[in-house]
């Protein structure tokens, strides 16, 4: 990982019908530079992660499966530690 363009921060995972997620505290436009779609990877709970940010308006989420959720032992309503940063893609 390019630790210069690692963000960490706490969350809770948060659960809306069946949309589980974390909300990104930070605008990853400013942090990041524009791009069309942001293809992150990192950790949560130390745990792997991978996935495109989603957004609502000018607010950012990173969506996670129930599978990853489960094999993960992670659960709405938990404080985790985030850490991600943009994946190179071609």
């Amino acid at each position: 990982m390019n630790k210069a363009e690692e963000e960490t921060f706490e969350a809770v995972v948060q659960e809306e019908g069946s949309f589980i997620f974390v909300a990104i505290p930070f605008s990853p436009r400013q942090v990041w530079g524009a791009k069309p779609r942001y293809h992150v990877a990192g950790s949560i709970n130390g745990q792997k992660v991978r996935g495109t940010l989603g957004a609502l308006g000018q607010e950012y989420f990173l969506r996670l499966s129930k599978t990853w959720i489960r094999e993960n032992n992670i659960r709405p309503g938990m404080s985790v530690t985030v850490k991600l940063l943009p994946e190179v893609r071609n």
